[in-house]
């Protein structure tokens, strides 16, 4: 899939026909667009057809050129929209806010007007949401099914988490109250004896107590999902896929990517990241590939919105290729119509070509034509990212930070993994993290293909190496994880410590004979367990992954340049031959060509530091 976002509501309707032929000609395959509530909520009713509101005609008009449309519903879809897309009957009403401890609104402060933060927990604005999305859904569905335009219904929105930290100021509204006295009775007895105390924590609560908080905020925020998901469904069926997406927070994010996936196949990522800071968005991307059974990327910037740091061409294309690289198959480019306050776009706001898009064109259209979507990607390893970890990270960060979500102050420059103590070995210290980015440094020292996983996920992938970081107190989703790979014999390395207690319980661990382990991985450790000797090679730090098609036919070839010095691209790709499958003639291909260089028989030059390069097999003409 490749789609751009379209903002219907911004087009004037006798515009629209002419934008979609102008994206489709790029090689946009589908567009996606926001609905925004407030643009179709009239009197205490919903209208989708008609000048000021014409979701109805953009669907008829996608079906007749034959492109496809995603519907991002929200409820909060942002967008640079007042209220971020809430009615003002819900942006401003305190009776479905959530609140501070003294019973005041919480505020969401995003220009142009600051909006008073809906409770996820409140029963009212539930019913209210989901209503909604029923709404929506039922009047999209005559354009479900395999000849209409409608490709999925993206649901759920990333500001109650985004917004603030449900950790460092947590809901008090009387439904969120009452929930958490439910969530405690529910809890077995030692998980409440150890983390859920009878009153909501606050700030001063003991480190235990907030990471039950971290748990259960996660915990409404999914129901209020799954509300709407229900009524989504209900309207469409089977014949439209639901989908709901990510923040760009690093590994850190306020809801886990593995329960999502356990909610719905189709989880994507909202990519924004920034060339001179790759790791959080290669981390990102990694996350979402390697737990989601149909991982996506649902916003790639090709513009840059306001009110966050800009990002420059490189940057946007970089975002882009590292996504490609890590798996993700389907792309949403963020702006394919400009529209005010941003900056860039494919077109601009007149459907005329920027100075960039020729770039875009022929990338897009190189992946298209070269099949680089019908391969996948192949990993040799998979990094555990332990939930249980993370929400004790959530609790570092907010101590240091209060209120403010990691999100947010990533996007500031803040790295969350810097409020962690290295030497802590506890759930909310840092140990846990230094082993997992020695893991991350040897794996990239060896070059080999990895993904990193969400151990609350509903299926692990099975690579031939599996690490985990743990620590005396581990995850109870990574304990079985673990104990299901050493009985099985696959090849898994845990470490620093070794797991002896249940993190949530405090009861002792089955004991797990025969996991091996390390106190700090290294690249010599690493490749011994793959049965690769390691020596640093000429091409340091470069990781090469294969993506190969149904018949294991190589389609594309990733390459990622981690290290310090320019390789030669025949360096780079020495050793790997295309043509390699079981159904492939060896001589019908002569190497590999980069995907947006048709032209070029072979690719040619070197790849740089920090750059990520896509190439496909290159095909002999025919005599």
């Amino acid at each position: 899939m490749l789609a751009a976002s379209l903002h219907y509501f911004r087009l004037a309707p006798q515009a629209v026909a002419p934008a979609l032929e102008a994206l489709r000609r790029l090689g946009i395959a589908a567009v996606e667009t926001p609905v925004p509530w407030s643009c179709h909520e009239r009197g205490g009713g919903f209208v989708f057809d008609g000048d000021s509101a014409h979701l109805v005609a953009l669907l008829e008009t996608a079906a007749r050129l034959g492109l496809g449309v995603h519907l991002r519903l929200g409820p909060v879809v942002g967008s640079d929209l007042t209220g971020l897309g809430l009615p003002a009957s819900i942006a401003a009403d305190r009776d479905l806010a959530a609140r501070h401890p003294d019973g005041s609104p919480q505020v969401v402060p995003v220009p142009p007007r600051w909006l008073l933060l809906p409770s996820c927990a409140s029963h009212a604005y539930r019913e209210r949401a989901a209503a909604w999305v029923a709404a929506v859904a039922s009047a999209v569905a005559p354009f479900a099914g395999p000849a209409g335009p409608l490709r999925s219904l993206i649901l759920g929105d990333a500001w109650p988490f985004l917004g603030r930290s449900p950790v460092g100021a947590p809901d008090h509204h009387p439904d969120a109250l009452a929930a958490w006295d439910a969530y405690r009775a529910a809890a077995d007895p030692d998980v409440r004896a150890r983390g859920l105390p009878a009153a909501l924590p606050g700030p001063d609560a003991p480190r235990p107590a907030r990471l039950g908080l971290a748990r259960f905020a996660e915990t409404s925020y999914l129901e209020h999902l799954r509300d709407l998901l229900r009524a989504a469904a209900t309207a469409v069926g089977d014949t439209v896929p639901l989908a709901v997406t990510l923040p760009p927070a690093g590994l850190f994010q306020p809801v886990g990517a593995g329960t999502l996936a356990a909610l719905v196949d189709r989880v994507g990522l909202d990519a924004y990241g920034w060339h001179e800071r790759p790791a959080a968005l290669d981390r990102d991307a990694r996350l979402v590939a390697g737990t989601a059974r149909e991982p996506f990327a649902s916003f790639v910037p090709v513009g840059t919105p306001p009110y966050l740091p800009q990002l420059d061409g490189e940057d946007q294309l970089h975002a882009l290729r590292s996504c490609l690289a890590a798996g993700l198959g389907e792309l949403v480019l963020s702006m394919g119509v400009a529209r005010d306050r941003w900056s860039g776009g494919l077109l601009d706001e007149a459907l005329r070509e920027g100075e960039p898009t020729h770039v875009y064109r022929r990338l897009l259209h190189g992946l298209t034509r070269s099949g680089w979507f019908a391969g996948r990607r192949r990993p040799v390893a998979a990094l555990v990212v332990p939930r249980g970890y993370v929400r004790g990270a959530l609790v570092a960060c907010a101590e240091l930070v209060g209120p403010v979500a990691p999100g947010f102050a990533s996007a500031a420059g803040f790295d969350p993994p810097a409020a962690l103590e290295p030497a802590d070995e506890g759930p909310g210290g840092g140990a846990w993290w230094r082993w997992f980015r020695a893991a991350e440094t040897a794996l990239q020292e060896l070059g080999v293909p990895y993904v990193l996983f969400d151990d609350e996920g509903p299926a692990a992938p099975d690579p031939p190496l599996l690490l985990a970081p743990t620590l005396a107190e581990c995850p109870a989703t990574l304990a079985a994880l673990l104990r299901r790979r050493v009985a099985r014999g696959a090849t898994t390395i845990c470490g620093p410590t070794r797991p002896e207690r249940d993190l949530e319980t405090g009861r002792s661990l089955e004991p797990l004979d025969g996991l091996p382990f390390l106190v700090a991985p290294t690249a010599e450790t690493l490749g011994s367990a793959l049965g690769t000797a390691f020596a640093r090679p000429p091409r340091e730090r470069l990781e090469r992954a294969l993506f190969v098609d149904a018949v294991g036919a190589p389609t594309g070839l990733a390459l990622v340049h981690r290290g310090s010095r320019e390789l030669p691209i025949g360096l780079a790709t020495e050793g790997l031959a295309p043509g390699s499958g079981p159904d492939v003639d060896d001589g019908a291909t002569e190497g590999w060509r980069d995907v947006d260089e048709p032209g070029l028989l072979r690719a040619a030059g070197s790849i740089s530091p920090g750059e990520v390069r896509l190439l496909v097999p290159a095909r002999k003409e025919a005599p």
